[in-house]
């Protein structure tokens, strides 16, 4: 990982960076790795209706609750979004910075996150299950390669025709999603997934293993609202930043939260289609989100008590992957028995043991200048 010419490199020379945005991407990665250390254990505390699913803990999706129907917004479905909005908002930092080279970035950037994607949950799912999980599923780094294609495209748009395309899209997705179950929904999950220990799975399925690679689009609609407050970071005014903060926070999430309780649950919020109510309420508390660290780091400079946070948030790819490759040294080690089957606050302190052990790697790496950024 010290090729200077390769994606895993030294730390990027010094550029204009916001200090609010690497705490709130190292925030999410935290939170990322967090939830899904404790997704497969059981009564989590914090376990209630979130905004109308069955009973299921805030750290878990509102999707893996019992009789779960997808429907509903916990604070581990905020994860993604918040992930692509911030994706959004570094776009037109990246753009500004990188020139006329940039174009051929986006290229290289949207290709290796889709291929990143597939080695990602193959190595993943397959050291779960003895390697037999390897297969092209498709998965949340795909669904960020596309959403971040689409938020570069959409750079291209003055700023009042973004506004526009987010709707449009919006609406597409909504129409195909109404109109087209394979817009959805792929292949026979009874028949179990294709990978290479079940040839004779559907061959559709690892499409689907988190949305269908069209319904990423949905997530490109975040991207792009972040686009349009990454227009507002380039003014360096503190009054614009959080005025174009306040009006996306609103707009969006009062606009999406509406379609959630219109003819409830046909346009309910629901991350397992990424739904349209999905996207546009959680872009409005993205950007809400964001303007709380924009406001604490960069208004008032309180910054010291983020550095943990930065420790994610300046390494976050290489954060992301470094979990199942950590986990694999774990359970040779013999660790297994400690990190699985685990249920309530014992569960959330190994969780949170998990992830300080993963932080704590992540802070040796940016010590010694390993980052890995594509």
């Amino acid at each position: 990982m010290n090729d200077s010419n390769s994606s895993a490199s030294i730390q990027p020379k010094q550029s204009y960076r916001i200090s609010s945005i690497d705490a709130f991407r190292g925030f999410t990665v935290l939170a990322m790795i967090f939830v899904i250390q404790v997704a497969n254990y059981t009564h989590l505390p914090l376990t209630m209706s979130w905004f109308g699913s069955p009973p299921v803990s805030t750290f878990k999706h509102a999707g893996d609750a019992v009789n779960a129907t997808g429907i509903g917004l916990t604070f581990t479905d905020l994860v993604a979004p918040f992930f692509v909005f911030i994706v959004g908002m570094s776009l037109t930092l990246s753009k500004k910075r990188r020139g006329s080279d940039w174009w051929k970035h986006v290229g290289k950037r949207t290709i290796l996150l889709i291929l990143l994607g597939v080695i990602y949950i193959s190595l993943a799912l397959g050291s779960a299950n003895s390697w037999g999980g390897i297969s092209y599923w498709w998965g949340i780094l795909q669904a960020i390669g596309i959403a971040y294609f689409m938020g570069a495209v959409a750079t291209l748009l003055p700023q009042w025709q973004r506004w526009i395309a987010v709707f449009l899209i919006a609406g597409f997705h909504l129409f195909m999603s109404l109109n087209f179950n394979w817009w959805l929904h792929l292949g026979n999950p009874k028949a179990g997934f294709w990978t290479i220990a079940n040839l004779s799975g559907d061959p559709l399925t690892p499409l689907t293993i988190h949305c269908t690679p069209w319904a990423s689009i949905s997530y490109g609609t975040i991207t792009i609202v972040g686009t349009i407050l990454g227009d507002a970071l380039l003014t360096k005014s503190h009054k614009i930043i959080i005025r174009q903060s306040l009006l996306i926070g609103v707009v969006f999430f009062v606009i999406g939260y509406s379609l959630h309780l219109y003819e409830f649950p046909k346009f309910a919020m629901d991350k397992d289609t990424v739904s349209v109510s999905y996207a546009l309420a959680t872009s409005g508390i993205s950007a809400l989100t964001f303007l709380i660290f924009y406001l604490i780091m960069d208004v008032a400079k309180y910054q010291k008590w983020a550095w943990a946070l930065i420790v994610f948030g300046s390494n976050a790819l290489l954060g992301y992957f470094l979990q199942p490759i950590v986990r694999i040294f774990a359970y040779a080690l013999g660790f297994k028995p400690y990190l699985i089957d685990l249920s309530g606050w014992y569960g959330m302190f190994i969780g949170l043991v998990w992830t300080a052990v993963l932080w704590a790697v992540l802070l040796w790496c940016n010590k010694r200048n390993i980052y890995w950024k594509i």
